[in-house]
């Protein structure tokens, strides 16, 4: 389960999805339950900045994508007035670079989703002979490469892989898909209240 901190921060998001799309729309915003630190579509100016802050905080990229393709998840506009977003708050480390972000937890992707500018502040690279992969769906078709790193769901740290999108120019959300995690943690999404239950499985495959 998040922590009291981690907890706030993800009540604070809940709250100002809204506003925060309409101030903060295909950009990388640095936050904590106080509100927005930091915001603007350069990660690295945006880490720079909440650094300099000294505050504790979280990244999260503020999406305004409706179509989306088979790895990212639909967003359809909700009849009723419930709009929580199935957020949570982790770590993603490569090498000796970590960064704590907010991503989504989405069911329905195959696997693990990063931006762009996520993967290259994580240290990753794509090597000059190197095949990208295509995926297709609503949105149109999208390139990625697959990588590993080290995710830590509150107290447990494990390998997963990642799809590292290649378009520079393709602002999302970043997303917890199935792949390894759905199979390391029972996982219950709480609507009402408004929270996420991660239960590590004890027979969790290495």
């Amino acid at each position: 389960m998040t922590n009291i901190r981690e907890q706030k921060n993800l009540e604070w998001l809940n709250r100002n999805i809204q506003t925060l799309r309409k101030n903060y729309s295909n950009q990388y915003i640095a936050y904590n339950a106080k509100g927005v630190i930091a915001h603007a579509q350069d990660l690295d100016q945006v880490l720079e900045l909440a650094q300099a802050s000294g505050e504790k905080y979280t990244i999260y990229f503020v999406s305004r994508r409706i179509g989306a393709i088979v790895i990212l998840p639909i967003h359809i506009r909700s009849i009723s007035r419930h709009e929580w977003l199935p957020n949570y708050s982790i770590q993603l480390k490569h090498q000796e670079i970590e960064i704590s972000a907010t991503m989504l937890v989405d069911s329905g992707a195959d696997f693990t989703v990063i931006s762009y500018a996520m993967g290259k502040k994580l240290g990753f690279t794509l090597a000059d002979s190197e095949q990208t992969l295509p995926a297709q769906g609503l949105g149109g078709m999208a390139n990625f490469v697959l990588r590993r790193l080290t995710m830590k769901i509150d107290d447990h740290s494990f390998i997963t892989p990642v799809a590292w999108l290649q378009d520079k120019h393709c602002f999302i959300e970043e997303i917890i898909g199935r792949e390894v995690v759905f199979d390391k943690f029972n996982i219950e999404f709480r609507q009402a209240e408004e929270r996420i239950i991660f239960t590590w499985r004890d027979d969790a495959f290495d």
